[in-house]
């Protein structure tokens, strides 16, 4: 009995020893009878949190029996730090090309370990995206791995896997014509895909150059970050830009925060939230600092880190600016309603992904949720920024027609005011005229006036000379105050003639009633006759008159009667106010088709106050003559007046307590 029961006991054990074992190498077949397998249900993980478990450890140290069956069909490790064994069994019913796809371009380090019936280690193989793109048996953007035993046998696969980014791929079986077939429709769709993102770029770039406004440069950037993830997820970026450069692949992540950043500018600059909404401002900031901190996190080696922080602040963000689009869409903002639908299709994509990624929903084959989610955003925020675009262009005709109304009522108004005013200055010119016509006659009757009274005065005066002239005053016994009241009165007979000559020629000159009898005479010619005349003048006062002329010719064309009389009133003024013993300067000079006369003086010297006042008509300036000549201030106003009508100029020179220069110029003729 004993025997028996040792037997029963031992076969039991057998069964189920076999049973046991039968369950946990259930083989995956390979034949034709289907295109694509997936085969995650069939395989069995270990997790290694150490990272240090060899093939080795894992055959010989019993560590074998610890592998957990998988019970999804997509193989899904979330973020993880930790390294992942699967194990599985794959047998081959007749001979063909089959491979074994690993359905991420996303994952760091792959080694596939393949064991014969007898649990010999027959291959070995490494690749991932931490190794150079060439390192692939096949160079495509998933993984594929020959099956190339022999048909009728079965192989045991340890397939490890390390990733910084989510673990999250499907595991496949097939032929080579089925992967082909398969990667033709993904090339197809993810084509479509990059090139709605290429064509939204290049959109607005050019919109960008046409507009110059920063909001499409924070849109273009919004779009590149985002291709720049998708790209990195399908592989694309690797394969065509830097095949050799795998540690680029290590800062994909940046592009997550790089999303954030552009997608928080340009919702500010979109909706305007500074001045419309300062809160919600302020609180959008937080996803700019999230997003730095993102790309500092990944570019200084917390690859992980970052990613958890960019996953969770993906998420809150695009649910934020979805309240943000609400509240602007409540408020009658018009683009908010794109923007509102752009972020809604974001929210969906990330919402499908995370689904997806849990195995909740089902897993899309060529494209995952978040590009359709991402393109219909890009899409709709393009839609938004027209309609920003169209709001904004119709405020600005608005304006402009306001502006135009507001313009011609501008106008009417303006051309009531000058029809008033063109009234009022009519009738002002009328009045104007009127005063200005009284004035004429007013002045036309001083000038008779004038001329009645010098005219008048001369007749008595030249009397009242002529009978003192016809006095015989050495023979009359006068007293001494007699022969000087005497004097006196001949001397102011004279004064009284030449001031009535001088007013004359005043009014001449206001008449334009000189008439000029010009001829070319030599200037030291007639300076030199000019300082004879003065001599015996001034030597009354001890007073020496020199000439100093350059070499040349000195040849001007005036009149020499008024020019004789310019140059009387300059010299007898240069006597009249210079002190005895002094001297005074008769100067000609030519130079520059202009011949210069100057009149220089020691004289007391003109204040810059009486310059300014030198050459009016009765002005009396501050400086009296050395002598007690008199003056009755009408000399300087005839010499300009003498001197312009003659084509010439006359200007001043004068400092105080050093002297005065009278510079007369006139053309110069050869």
């Amino acid at each position: 009995m004993a025997v028996n029961f040792k037997y029963y006991l031992g076969l039991l054990s057998i069964i189920l020893l076999s049973s046991l074992n039968s369950f946990s190498q259930t083989a995956i077949l390979l034949d034709d009878s289907k295109e694509l397998q997936d085969i995650g249900k069939q395989t069995y993980y270990l997790e290694d949190s150490s990272l240090r478990l060899s093939i080795q450890e894992i055959i010989n140290d019993g560590i074998d029996a610890k592998f957990k069956p998988n019970s999804k069909e997509t193989i899904n490790f979330s973020s993880t730090a930790s390294a992942y064994w699967l194990k599985f069994n794959i047998t081959k019913d007749k001979p063909g090309d089959f491979y074994l796809n690993v359905g991420s371009a996303y994952i760091d380090s792959i080694s596939l370990y393949e064991f014969d019936e007898q649990n010999r280690l027959v291959s070995t193989r490494h690749t991932g995206d931490d190794l150079p793109f060439d390192s692939r048996e096949i160079e495509v953007g998933n993984y594929l791995f020959a099956l190339d035993f022999e048909p009728n046998s079965t192989r045991t696969f340890y397939l490890r896997v390390k990733s910084d980014q989510p673990l999250f791929f499907l595991l496949r079986v097939g032929t080579l014509r089925d992967f082909a077939a398969y990667e033709h429709d993904l090339d197809f769709l993810q084509g479509i895909y990059f090139g709605f993102m290429l064509l939204i770029f290049l959109y607005n770039l050019f919109l960008y150059f046409s507009t110059r406004e920063k909001i499409y440069l924070y849109y273009i950037a919004y779009v590149v970050s985002i291709t720049w993830f998708m790209a990195s997820v399908f592989g694309y970026f690797f394969e065509y830009f830097w095949p050799n450069f795998p540690f680029l692949n290590g800062l994909v992540v940046v592009s997550s925060g790089l999303t954030m950043i552009t997608a928080t500018l340009f919702t500010q600059k979109f909706l305007n939230t500074k001045a419309s909404d300062p809160k919600m401002h302020k609180g959008s900031m937080v996803f700019l600092i999230l997003g730095f901190l993102v790309c500092i996190l990944v570019v200084l080696g917390f690859k992980i880190e970052g990613l958890k922080l960019a996953q969770g602040g993906l998420l809150i963000m695009a649910a934020y600016f979805l309240v943000l689009g609400i509240r602007f869409k409540l408020k009658g903002y018009r683009p908010a309603k794109y923007y509102l639908l752009a972020w809604g299709t974001l929210v969906v994509g990330i919402c499908f992904a995370i689904l997806e990624s849990l195995n909740i929903t089902f897993v899309m084959t060529y494209l995952n949720a978040m590009q359709i989610g991402s393109a219909l955003e890009v899409l709709l925020l393009s839609f938004a920024l027209g309609d920003r675009i169209n709001m904004y262009k119709k405020q600005k005709e608005d304006a402009q027609l306001e502006a135009l109304i507001a313009a011609k009522e501008n106008e009417r108004l303006i051309q009531e005011q000058n029809f008033i005013l063109e009234e009022k200055v009519q009738e002002r010119t009328a009045e104007v005229a009127s005063q200005n016509k009284a004035l004429v006659n007013l002045n036309e009757e001083k000038d008779m006036l004038v001329d009645m009274v010098a005219h008048d005065l001369r007749t008595p005066l030249h009397q009242m000379k002529g009978l003192i002239w016809l006095l015989d005053i050495p023979a009359m016994k006068l007293t001494e105050d007699q022969n000087t009241y005497l004097t006196e009165i001949d001397n102011s007979v004279d004064r009284l003639t030449d001031m009535i000559g001088r007013i004359l020629n005043t009014h001449a000159l206001e008449a334009n009633q000189i008439k000029l009898m010009n001829e070319i005479i030599n200037m030291v010619e007639l300076i030199e006759y000019m300082a004879q005349r003065f001599f015996l003048i001034s030597e009354e006062k001890n007073i020496k008159i020199s000439i100093e002329a350059e070499e040349g010719n000195h040849f001007v064309e005036v009149d020499k009667n008024y020019l004789i009389q310019v140059l009387e009133n300059l010299l007898s003024n240069a006597i009249k106010f210079s002190e005895k013993g002094s001297k005074i300067i008769l100067h000609v000079k030519s130079h520059d088709n202009k011949t210069h006369i100057v009149v220089e003086d020691n004289g007391p010297g003109i204040s810059e106050e009486d310059q300014k006042k030198l050459f009016g008509r009765f002005q009396r300036l501050s400086a009296q003559p050395t002598a007690g000549e008199s003056s009755i201030g009408l000399g300087l106003s005839i010499v300009k007046k003498y001197v312009e009508v003659m084509n010439g100029q006359i200007h001043c020179e004068s400092q105080l307590g050093v002297g005065t220069k009278f510079i007369i110029s006139f053309d110069s003729k050869s």
